[in-house]
């Protein structure tokens, strides 16, 4: 008959939670006693099963996670970090996809999740009420990545802060007419990145005594298509222009295509300034406001897994962020 947990906790001389938690590599556990339950385990031939173990506590052992795209850069990544913490302790990721590229975009029905996810992750998609009511009738922890919602646990960073480090850049550069790429107007949510991200650029020109007119503020869709065409637009119509600041790498990455194009230098021409940390960052030359996105995926299942096992877990975690200059900022030419 093989080993079950109970048997290694007896060896160990420890609780079965603490066996659960040890091998699990969760907190709150010191070195001494992870040692000495992972030495009971192998001596004992120990290997947890994943059925008997849902069977025991009513759960799926699996974790939903909603989002609005797989193929882009922040929710793949977002994902890949709540998965490989998800996997490493026993649980699988539920995907859900809800595009919200079309107006009004596919409703979401938690109901498809009944049963089927202990828990669930919410990557940066804002929920109507109705959703929102269906959404708590599940009965089920919730945590929600970059947007956060009332009453529900959220992992982010602070997108008005970010939006002040790179306009700060470029205003202490020298520059004094600084246009911004931003999300779609209709993202008035006051949580929403796209509406804190506007209002920290707009902010922070203000402060500064600089003019933040409508006419610089272009609305995209944070994807790198929208950021060249809206600053196609910005050198067309707005010479005066001498840095951009974009409310995503990937339309700071379209910004510098659309340079490219028309021979223009980036930093030289015009300076650009994104928000993210993409891959490619370095490989264009961007300068950028770095947050750590695999983390806080990571922290958004650790935060759920914690609930589960009813351990005290925080409401509300901000992350750093952290700006990077490379070439694409520079002084303004004279």
């Amino acid at each position: 008959m093989p080993a079950s947990i109970e048997d290694v906790a007896l060896a160990a001389n420890v609780s079965t939670a603490t066996v659960s938690r040890a091998l699990r590599g969760l907190p709150n556990v010191s070195d001494r006693t992870r040692a000495k339950v992972a030495r009971a385990a192998e001596q004992l031939n120990y290997a947890p099963s994943r059925s008997a173990a849902a069977l025991a506590s009513g759960r799926c052992r699996s974790i939903g996670i909603v989002t609005p795209s797989i193929a882009r850069w922040f929710f793949s990544l977002a994902i890949e970090g709540a998965a490989d913490a998800l996997r490493a302790a026993g649980y699988d990721a539920l995907l859900y996809c809800i595009p919200d590229a079309t107006t009004p975009r596919t409703q979401f029905d938690p109901e498809v999740l009944r049963q089927r996810a202990d828990a669930m992750i919410v990557a940066s998609l804002s929920l109507i009420p109705s959703e929102m009511e269906a959404l708590r009738s599940l009965e089920v922890p919730v945590t929600f990545i970059s947007l956060a919602q009332p009453g529900f646990g959220f992992v982010g960073i602070d997108d008005t802060e970010a939006a002040r480090q790179a306009t700060h850049h470029l205003i202490a550069l020298g520059h004094q007419h600084i246009a911004h790429l931003g999300g779609r107007r209709a993202d008035t949510a006051p949580t929403a990145p796209t509406a804190r991200r506007r209002a920290g650029w707009r902010a922070t020109l203000l402060a500064a005594g600089l003019e933040a007119p409508d006419e610089y503020d272009h609305a995209g869709d944070f994807s790198a298509l929208s950021g060249y065409r809206n600053t196609c637009a910005i050198l067309d119509d707005h010479p005066e222009v001498t840095a951009v600041f974009a409310a995503s790498d990937e339309m700071a990455i379209g910004a510098i295509q659309a340079l490219h194009e028309r021979r223009l230098e980036p930093g030289r021409h015009l300076s650009v300034v994104g928000i993210d940390g993409h891959l490619f960052d370095e490989v264009v030359g961007l300068t950028s406001v770095e947050q750590p996105v695999r983390a806080q995926g990571a922290q958004a299942a650790r935060m759920l897994l914690d609930t589960l096992d009813g351990e005290p877990t925080p409401d509300y975690v901000l992350f750093p962020t952290t700006l990077v200059q490379r070439s694409s900022t520079a002084a303004p030419r004279r």
